[in-house]
């Protein structure tokens, strides 16, 4: 997915119990365990609420996901802070059904700057994130990296990322909605900073629910947008 050879327009897929999407899944598909919107928040926070099972989730259903086509690269969302995370079992689940590409979604850098250290501090923070992510780069696969912080930036590039997805950040809500100005800013830091730094590397904004136009996010710099949450059923994005 390197020199910004990317989909403009991205899908979420989600597989589990009650809401199962066969696939195939393809490229510009971001593949997660189905997560249960709280009222009045995004998916992507939604999916770090402590009533869920991403990983053990994930691994069920990968046994049912098809096998990976040629040429495509969906990208499967794991939860890299989880200390019960068995990097090998799902590294090895994973790569039997071929998928080789894969992010921290959701990322625990969404919980905003207050927490950070505190997480950190407990083994179950963003650094914790960027290790996992690392320990599945130095087994093949090619890994994508969440940013919700400008100071996300350098630490993610130096994992040499497929792509940068920009998440929204607990920092980010007012009033039960989120601040698409606050996430379009975001943005175009995150594709400042790759552009001096790694300008190959593609960037996709999270635009959840929001009113974030495609020109919008091209204007901030993005190379790709996830406008809202749907699935292979309900999307008209399938390539």
């Amino acid at each position: 997915m390197g020199n910004l050879q990317i989909p403009a327009v991205w899908n979420r897929i989600e597989v589990g119990v009650g809401q199962f999407t066969p696939g195939p899944y393809r490229s510009g598909d971001v593949v997660l365990p189905a997560i249960r919107r709280a009222p009045g928040l995004s998916v992507e926070l939604s999916g770090l609420m402590p009533n869920r099972d991403h990983n053990g989730d994930l691994l069920q259903a990968v046994e049912r996901m098809p096998h990976c086509l040629p040429g495509e690269c969906p990208v499967i969302g794991i939860l890299a802070a989880d200390p019960f995370l068995r990097i090998d079992q799902l590294a090895d689940r994973l790569a039997e059904k071929g998928y080789r590409n894969l992010a921290n979604l959701p990322s625990v850098t969404q919980y905003g700057v207050t927490f950070r250290t505190i997480l950190n501090d407990l083994d179950v923070g963003p650094a914790r994130e960027i290790k996992v992510l690392g320990e599945f780069a130095r087994l093949g696969f090619a890994v994508s990296v969440a940013i919700a912080h400008i100071d996300d930036v350098a630490v993610a590039l130096a994992l040499a990322p497929a792509c940068l997805f920009v998440v929204p950040s607990f920092d980010l809500w007012r009033d039960q909605k989120l601040d698409p100005d606050g996430l379009l800013a975001l943005c175009g830091q995150v594709t400042e900073g790759r552009r001096r730094a790694s300008p190959e590397t593609p960037v996709v904004l999270f635009a959840d629910r929001m009113a974030i136009s495609q020109t919008q996010a091209h204007d901030a710099g993005a190379d790709g947008i996830l406008e809202d949450s749907c699935d292979a059923q309900r999307c008209p994005v399938r390539r």
